[in-house]
């Protein structure tokens, strides 16, 4: 254990310059638009931008991986020669990238509320705004957001993997045949999202989720609208499991076939 809180330390001392940039550059951006808010006494020149950068935080780990794992790629032979097995170096990283978008998304999202409030007071009767509906609201869609960057970090690693594997043995061609695997991969599976077998293992489980909808009227202006999402736990079991045989993958891949 103690080990592999050693690696958790070499991450973080690695890492911790872009943790710093990516929060600065979150609160950059959101400052830029908070003074071109006052500028132009809009308060949607704020919101806009700062839901943007929230919502581009999907990206977040899987940026993180594929430059943490190209600063790697540089000195393999220093990582994969050490006596930590794959699944403590990749997890080790996988967990920083997580702790990582955890403090610039509460940032992000931070900002967000509050231009939202400014968007309420300018547009928004009093009773025409639920308050707690809309941070349910905005709770599911930073949880979705999260969820979808674990994913895309995990598929980061396997292609890094899979590039890996490649360069040993068609070092000129490594990038086209992975560019191949990865459009053959999604045309596999956005056929198979077509059958029936896709909707057994993802239609079981649905629940109704709070979301909202905003509509302007003529006599009130903007309200806002409870509008009831359908949530598939069946979608959010199977795409997990898919994310851990994906890593599981990516682990035996690295002991057993990337060499340095």
């Amino acid at each position: 254990m103690s080990s592999w809180i050693g690696l958790l330390k070499k991450e973080w001392r690695i890492s911790k310059m872009w943790i710093i940039t990516t929060v600065g550059i979150v609160i950059a951006v959101n400052i830029v638009a908070y003074l071109l808010a006052l500028k132009y006494d809009e308060p949607i020149t704020m919101f806009v931008p700062s839901l943007i950068v929230t919502c581009l935080h999907a990206f977040y780990m899987l940026i993180f991986m594929a430059l943490g794992l190209q600063t790697e790629a540089k000195r393999l032979h220093l990582w994969l020669h050490t006596p930590q097995p794959a699944f403590r170096l990749v997890s080790a990283k996988l967990l920083i990238a997580f702790g990582s978008l955890l403090v610039s998304l509460f940032v992000s999202a931070l900002f967000t509320y509050i231009a939202s409030l400014e968007i309420k007071e300018r547009y928004f009767h009093e009773e025409m705004w639920n308050h707690e509906l809309f941070i349910q609201s905005g709770v599911l869609a930073v949880l979705s957001i999260m969820l979808l960057s674990i994913h895309m970090a995990v598929w980061c690693l396997f292609y890094w993997v899979i590039y890996r594997i490649c360069k040993q043995m068609f070092a000129k061609l490594s990038g086209l045949i992975v560019a191949l695997i990865y459009f053959l991969l999604g045309w596999l599976f956005s056929l198979f999202m077509k059958t029936n077998v896709y909707e057994w293992l993802t239609g079981w489980g649905k629940i109704a989720m709070p979301g909202v909808m905003f509509k302007y009227n003529t006599t009130e202006e903007w309200i806002m609208i409870e509008k009831i999402e359908t949530m598939s736990i069946g979608a959010v079991v199977f795409y997990g499991i898919m994310a851990v045989l994906v890593f599981c993958a990516s682990i035996w891949l690295i002991d057993r076939k990337v060499e340095v």
